[in-house]
């Protein structure tokens, strides 16, 4: 692809060869200031934590510190030193990509996608397998790459001594293992021509532990002041400037090496992606050290007398040189990359590397230009990411959570850059864009029962319970900017209930002032009740009885299906007793086009989903929702996803979750509707582990996989639909019944569960289909702690103008399931659905749900409703509780519950601006009450985005009802691309909204 240059990108360029002088006279960095780190150190001496935080630098420094002057400088290799990310990953092959191990094969795929860890001082230039322990490459690349310096410094392969090439254990050369495993920087290649690039992965981890090494030393010189420390980060620093200009990764790239590009064959050091992070490196340990380069006069004659011996291009030997060297060499050699996108990744990435080199050149007019470009259309396009990419949970168009957070996190980092950087006032993120500030809260809000954060798209693992993604520093960092209390009770809960470490800033003359904050807002207010909730920007709703590892939670995921996340909008997973019960897979193998990922894991067949038609879903922004409220003991949403399958009339799922007659447990119903199509799948998978049936007379079929007895496993999909050809070890069913049961039983080691657990999750499958079967899927298998395998449930219809209404009960339980039957008391011929639950206790719960809510809807047992949704608890053969959404009346036995109904009219008025929050005028008389904080705003809209709403408060005004939906914005992008022509909105005035309603009967005792 070829780059085509703005204006702008030409300006700049043509302005940074105007700037080139302007190096003189700068004693400080533009971060690191003279305050700072005057506070820093001073902060050292009166506190334990920040001396703490000295000593382990100091630690980590002293490997480096250690090393004499000459051994530091010829450790930064050039150009000419081949890198990659992978030993045997080949983009160009027709044949496997992956080779695994020379040795082992594909055994260490278990260790991870980057399973060889250098020992750069035990085994310089080896790489160790973790799986069999076989050391590569076989020859001596130590003494091969000495051989191979020239006159400039740089290991240059046409010099090198070939003679050195050989397997150190078999010397002879007439051993047929004489160049067995030997590495000349390019690969061993076998006999079959492909290339294990043991030297090419050992570079990319080499030049990391440069950059930490750079910053172990700059962090140690920025908290002791000891100029030791930035004498020899200034060696590695401007050895650096020598050789960065010239690196570039695209010749690696071409010969189907793999690094982290996205595919462009762009970078320099590293892949295009990662590099940001790399110069960032640079830039913020240039700027720690500038102040300590001052008066270092055995410095500058060391780097005069190597310029002088290997014949560098650009005069050394004074300060003013090494700083032109570094300005030149890296901060602007790094912004010009950015501008020939050689240096840029996700959103964030690019950005956040031209504010840090930009601030550590300090230098007027120049620093100011760059920052400015950060704000123009065609340059960083900040405003265009704040408005049409981040959505009002502060979460952006990529769907999983780790990607998301990144990007936040990010441009919170540069707007803290901007924040504290004196010399550039023009724009203030956190006040330019209030809802940015949801970010800070992000993930913190998407954590499921407080517990673990959805494994959606690339995140996680399969199964993983973590809530890694939540600092609480970050959340502190949020509280700091916006002043929000809810900020400093997150982080002060995320933080184990404590502010031990929590808001320190180092940099302050009073470090600890914020953290004092926090606990004395924190201490006045009592714990979240923990229940679940709604994210209807990112798309996530979450349904939560009980807390922690002892409770039990629904999340599905209908956002984005684009970038990071994966074609499965209205997926689900269940976690129970602490663990994920339904799992997704999480990160697949590679998050490149690669097999397993493309046509399994990355595919929608492999999800619990609803596979339409024998294709995936299309990739969109989200779905919509329709409904959602959350109850004590009883929860429900209905979410349209008809946007990933557009041929169809609907694509919808409604889940319920309700609390069991014992504490601790619940079951979930799944109803699955499909309108429209040919045909229908309805993929499910629990737990790794053994499953039994009830109901079925399955057949194991003869070879194969899910694709056809003669298509073996991993077949690329040709003339069947994607997915079919992972799952294997098929049994079948071609004429089931209209109910069945399944139940797994949770293998021990997976994840969290031990033998001794009993963990099941049985699944009632209330649907006649034309047949069922059960296979095997593998999950990623180079992801530690993934299981071998997966069981699915396949249920299948086939009809020319299909319309299908999969229903399931889903029921996880530990020992002895608590439910004894389940019973569809409707015919199943229309999409009206009427269940009886029996648990083991004696007691009977009845769910009616009816899509069509203007026809009454009535049972044989003589339950009657208008309305959407209805649940009876029965006890005794009486009515103990009702509960009715969107309905005007639930009536059993006894029982004569009357509503409203759902509450409905239209938008009046709205803030159309981007600031003053998300307001609106409507044309109903509202309760002021607050009984409907917290409830769901919901507006009908054709666009891309869901225009559903938390409500934060409700007053009157006039002849109308004014509702405020917290500190957003309802604009979700401009009109054109230069900011110019107008915004756009989530909908416009005049649109109708919905509110859900509910009304609860409980039987007086």
């Amino acid at each position: 692809m070829k780059l085509k240059f703005s204006l702008i990108h030409v300006f700049m360029v043509l302005m940074l060869l105007g700037h080139t002088n302007a190096h003189a006279g700068r004693i400080y960095g533009g971060f690191y200031t003279a305050e700072k780190i005057a506070n820093v150190r001073s902060n050292c001496n009166r506190y334990d934590w920040a001396a703490k935080q000295r000593d382990r630098f100091i630690a980590q420094a002293k490997y480096w510190l250690g090393k004499d002057d000459e051994t530091l400088w010829a450790m930064v290799p050039g150009q000419d030193l081949p890198r990659c990310i992978d030993v045997t990953f080949d983009r160009l092959t027709e044949g496997p990509k992956f080779l695994g191990c020379l040795k082992c094969g594909h055994n260490i795929s278990k260790y991870g996608n980057y399973p060889y860890n250098p020992e750069f001082e035990q085994k310089p230039w080896k790489l160790t397998c973790p799986s069999c322990g076989t050391v590569f490459p076989t020859n001596d690349f130590g003494k091969y790459y000495k051989s191979a310096i020239d006159e400039h410094g740089l290991f240059n392969p046409a010099s090198g001594d070939k003679s050195l090439l050989y397997n150190l254990e078999h010397p002879d050369p007439k051993d047929p293992l004489h160049k067995y495993g030997v590495d000349d920087g390019f690969g061993y290649v076998n006999e079959n021509g492909r290339s294990y690039r043991f030297i090419g992965y050992y570079t990319w981890k080499y030049w990391d532990h440069i950059n930490a090494g750079l910053n172990a030393l700059a962090n140690a010189f920025l908290y002791t002041g000891d100029q030791r420390y930035a004498h020899k980060a200034a060696i590695l620093l401007d050895r650096i400037a020598d050789v960065y200009p010239d690196m570039d990764w695209a010749p690696y790239s071409k010969k189907g090496w793999y690094h982290s590009d996205g595919g462009t064959n762009r970078g320099k050091i590293e892949g295009a992606i990662w590099e940001t992070g790399t110069v960032q490196g640079f830039a913020d340990a240039y700027d720690k050290i500038l102040s300590g380069t001052v008066n270092d006069a055995s410095l500058y004659s060391f780097l005069k007398k190597q310029s002088l011996k290997y014949k560098l291009p650009g005069a050394k030997g004074t300060r003013d040189l090494f700083v032109k060297n570094v300005d030149d060499g890296i901060l602007r050699t790094a912004f010009k990359g950015v501008l020939s996108k050689q240096i840029w990744g996700n959103q964030g990435m690019h950005q956040l590397t031209v504010a840090r080199c930009a601030v550590a050149l300090n230098t007027a007019p120049e620093t100011t230009e760059w920052l400015d470009w950060l704000f123009t259309h065609d340059g960083g396009n900040i405003p265009g990411l704040m408005i049409r990419n981040l959505d009002r949970d502060g979460t952006t168009d990529e769907g999983a959570p780790g990607y998301t957070y990144m990007w936040g996190n990010l441009i919170a980092k540069l707007g803290v850059l901007l924040a504290d950087y004196k010399g550039y006032t023009k724009h203030d993120i956190f006040a330019e864009y209030p809802q940015f500030n949801a970010t800070f809260m992000a993930a913190y809000r998407m954590s499921v029962l407080g517990i673990s954060i959805p494994n959606i798209g690339d995140a996680g693992a399969t199964g993983t319970v973590t809530n890694s993604y939540i600092d609480p520093n970050f959340i502190a960092l949020g509280y700091f900017y916006t002043r929000d209390p809810q900020m400093a009770i997150a982080a002060y809960r995320a933080n184990g209930n404590s502010v031990k470490g929590l808001g320190m800033d180092i940099y302050s003359k009073d470090p600890e002032s914020l953290s004092r904050e926090i606990k004395s807002i924190a201490e006045k207010n009592p714990a979240n009740d923990g229940r679940g909730g709604l994210m209807s920007g990112f798309g996530l709703a979450s349904l939560e009885i009980g807390k922690g590892t002892s409770g039990i939670a629904l999340a599905s995921n209908f956002g984005r299906s684009i970038k990071h996340a994966h074609p499965d909008m209205l997926n689900f997973d269940l976690l129970a007793y602490g663990n994920w019960l339904a799992p997704d897979h999480g990160y697949p193998e590679y998050a490149t086009k690669w097999p397993s990922n493309n046509e399994w894991t990355g595919s929608t067949l492999s999800h619990n989903l609803v596979f339409v038609n024998g294709l995936p879903q299309k990739e969109v922004w989200g779905g919509h929702t329709r409904m959602f409220k959350e109850l004590k003991g009883f929860g429900a949403f209905e979410l349209d996803g008809k946007k990933a399958y557009p041929d169809v009339k609907e694509y919808s799922r409604t889940m319920l979750l309700i609390e069991g007659p014992d504490t601790g447990n619940a079951y979930a119903i799944d109803i699955f509707r499909v309108l429209g199509g040919h045909d229908h799948l309805y993929s499910f998978h629990g737990p790794p582990g053994t499953i039994s049936t009830e109901g079925l007379k399955l057949k194991p079929q003869q070879g194969g996989t899910y694709a056809g007895t003669e298509v073996a496993k991993g077949t690329l999909a040709k003339g069947f639909p994607i997915g079919y050809s992972h799952l294997y070890n098929v049994k079948r069913d071609t004429i089931p019944p209209a109910q069945f049961m399944l139940d797994w039983k949770v293998e021990d080691g997976y994840r969290n569960v031990k033998a001794t657990d009993h963990l099941h999750l049985r699944m009632y499958a209330l649907n006649q289909v034309d047949d069922v079967a059960l296979a095997d899927g593998d999950p990623p298998q180079n992801k530690t702690g993934n299981p071998k395998t997966l069981g699915y449930v396949l249920m299948h219809r086939a009809a020319p103008a299909l319309n299908s209404n999969f229903v399931n009960l889903i029921e996880p339980y530990k020992q002895n399931p608590f439910i004894k039957s389940v019973k569809r008391l409707d015919e199943g011929k229309n999409m009206q659905v009427s269940l009886k639950i029996e648990h083991v206790n004696g007691e009977i719960d009845y769910i009616l749900y009816n899509p069509d809510s203007t026809q009454t809807m009535q049972t044989a047992d003589g339950l009657k409703m208008d309305g959407t949704l209805g649940y009876v608890r029965q006890k005794g053969g009486k009515p103990m509780e009702g509960i009715l959404l969107n309905g005007k009346r639930l009536s059993y036995a006894n029982m004569n519950l009357i509503a409203a109904g759902p509450i409905r009219g239209k938008v009046v008025k709205m803030n159309r601006e981007l600031k003053g929050g998300g307001w609106l005028l409507v044309d109903q008389q509202l309760p002021v009450d607050g009984s409907l904080n917290g409830s769901q705003l919901m507006v009908s809209t054709e666009g891309k985005r869901d225009a559903c709403y938390s409500i934060v408060g409700i007053e009157r005004q006039g002849n109308l009802t004014r509702i405020y939906c917290g500190p957003i914005t309802f604009v979700n992008d401009y009109k054109g691309e230069n900011y110019k022509e107008g915004l756009m909105y989530d909908f416009e005035e005049g649109a109708a909204f919905t509110i859900t309603s509910h009304k609860i009967w409980k039987q007086k005792i």
